[in-house]
């Protein structure tokens, strides 16, 4: 999907040639997808006046949270950790965060799918993950002022990194107001 929504934008820039930024924002469509491997149920659901295929269950339900999540982070793919243990040697990717979605009690680490092993990574893409992991565990340490600067450097190589901003506006508010004495580093969504 990804592959075809830049031809699909290429081909909408050619035909439209948007003049400003604005017009650009407007014509270039960007997607979230949320992606999550578990169990759930699928087939025609509903009664015989009006029935629908679809698939429902707890699985189906973090997938879509996941989609809504894919713009905070300003990433078009996250996957949960499921994904990432079922498949995540084959897939380049950055673990954005931990988090609990709205209904669940178990929190869940999430990643930005950046592409598949078979395609390497520019040097610059592999700084990023390797300064954005630094600035993690930083974070998760405590250690919040280190995180500031890590998340400063991939800001630095990338200025438009919203999980980098999102998560060195969090360390800038625990250096204030720290977190409390059982903080354990997973974010809490309350919003679906």
């Amino acid at each position: 999907m990804r592959q075809r929504f830049k031809e699909f934008n290429r081909l909408r820039m050619e035909k439209i040639k948007p003049k400003t930024q604005n017009e650009l924002d407007l014509v270039n469509i960007k997607i979230g997808i949320g992606i999550n491997t578990d169990f759930a149920i699928s087939g025609n659901i509903g009664s015989t006046k009006r029935m629908e295929f679809t698939s429902i269950g707890d699985g189906v339900n973090l997938g879509s949270r996941l989609e809504g999540t894919s713009k905070t982070y300003g990433t078009d793919i996250i996957i949960s950790e499921n994904t990432f243990k079922a498949c995540g040697e084959r897939l380049w990717t950055m673990e954005l965060d931990r988090i609990q979605v709205k209904g669940k009690n178990q929190p869940v680490s999430i990643y930005e799918l950046l592409g598949f092993r078979s395609d390497p990574l520019s040097e610059n893409q592999e700084q990023i993950i390797e300064h954005y992991n630094k600035a993690r565990e930083f974070y998760h340490a405590w250690k919040f002022s280190k995180a500031v600067s890590a998340f400063a450097e991939v800001l630095e190589l990338d200025n438009k990194n919203k999980s980098a901003s999102l998560h060195l506006s969090r360390c800038q508010h625990f250096l204030v107001n720290p977190p409390s004495e059982d903080w354990d580093g997973v974010w809490r969504l309350t919003e679906k």
